[in-house]
């Protein structure tokens, strides 16, 4: 790890731009050091960048662009940039919401990796999130635990500076990149893509389940996601949640599906594993958590098992089933029907390389 030289740290009651009083310091980032500030509509997250020899002129221009590019997306799930200009020659000042709640690599390092339910509803919320930012056409392209905040009880909010819309060329001391959440095609050098943003998602949730960042494969050389199950032996998770993992993972970009529908698939992994142990003897479902030998699994597993189509497309059961009381509240009638057969995964389909 490089190590962050220490700044001088602006004094609480400094006013920035003339609208932005500081109060306390909250962070020394890479890229600079973070404020708690007041700004005229309340409190927000004020950080002081250093910036690249010779790229000032062209700072606040940026910073406007990067406000008008990013205002279709709207504020739910997103810290977006807000404001930002110069506080003098070489340093620059970047201005987003407010927000409280560690990140999710603090989280994890205090607590270790979460429970699958909060897992999933983080990774969840994270890709609806994900989802606004797409329908605007808008490509994150900086995904990773670090960026990712959630208080307990409260939705997941991600931090979205631009770094990969061109903010990290301003800055003198850009933050590293984060190559196990970054899709093989963007670490070989293509053009950023939407599908970028669902490899970081996959592999967001391997490292909220598993507790440790996804391995990387060396640029050029095939990368395949290893199923979390593989290292959180859990037949619940070997069955309903591998195969989303996996896809989201892909090594081909068209086969990564969208932040939508990942998004209904956890939604759908959620209500199945909160099932009553009644509702899971007549789904034929595991009884709980239950310990296995890690094997292959299909990442069609999920569609078969709850026999909904692999279409994202074509109807199915997440509206009309899956979010009903009626399903979560099953027991077992007085005749119960025959246990259905439980599925047996079929061998993991060798997956088409780039």
């Amino acid at each position: 790890m490089i190590p962050i030289e220490p700044r001088a740290a602006l004094v609480p009651g400094t006013v920035v731009d003339g609208r932005y009083r500081v109060r306390a310091v909250t962070g020394e980032w890479r890229l600079g050091t973070a404020y708690r500030a007041e700004g005229r509509d309340g409190p927000v997250t004020l950080i002081i960048a250093p910036l690249a020899r010779g790229r000032s002129a062209t700072f606040a221009d940026w910073v406007r662009a990067e406000i008008e590019r990013t205002r279709p997306v709207g504020a739910a799930g997103l810290l977006l940039l807000q404001d930002g200009g110069l506080v003098s020659a070489t340093d620059g000042y970047l201005v987003v919401p407010a927000w409280s709640g560690p990140s999710l690599v603090e989280e994890v390092r205090q607590r270790g990796a979460p429970g699958v339910d909060r897992a999933c509803a983080l990774v969840e919320g994270v890709a609806q999130a994900v989802e606004r930012a797409h329908a605007a056409g808008l490509t994150l392209g900086d995904l990773r635990p670090a960026s990712v905040f959630a208080a307990p009880d409260a939705a997941p909010l991600v931090l979205d500076l631009g770094l990969g819309r061109g903010l990290a060329g301003y800055l003198a001391s850009p933050p590293a990149g984060a190559p196990a959440y970054t899709a093989p095609e963007r670490a070989a050098g293509s053009a950023p893509a939407l599908s970028d943003d669902l490899y970081a998602l996959g592999a967001l949730l391997f490292y909220l389940l598993t507790g440790r960042a996804p391995s990387v494969a060396p640029v050029g050389e095939a990368r395949v996601a290893t199923p979390p199950s593989w290292l959180r032996a859990d037949e619940g998770v070997a069955q309903f949640i591998d195969p989303v993992v996996l896809r989201a993972m892909a090594p081909v970009a068209a086969d990564r599906g969208t932040a939508r529908a990942l998004a209904q698939s956890l939604a759908a992994v959620r209500e199945v594993l909160r099932l009553s142990p009644a509702a899971r003897e007549v789904l034929g479902l595991p009884p709980g958590a239950v310990m296995f030998a890690p094997e292959p699994t299909s990442p069609h597993l999920l569609h078969d098992a709850l026999g909904i189509s692999a279409d994202d497309d074509a109807p199915g059961p997440f509206d009309d089933v899956l979010h009903t009381d009626a399903l979560r509240q099953l027991t077992l009638p007085d005749e119960a029907p025959a246990r259905r057969p439980r599925v047996t995964p079929p061998a993991l389909p060798k997956p088409r390389v780039p």
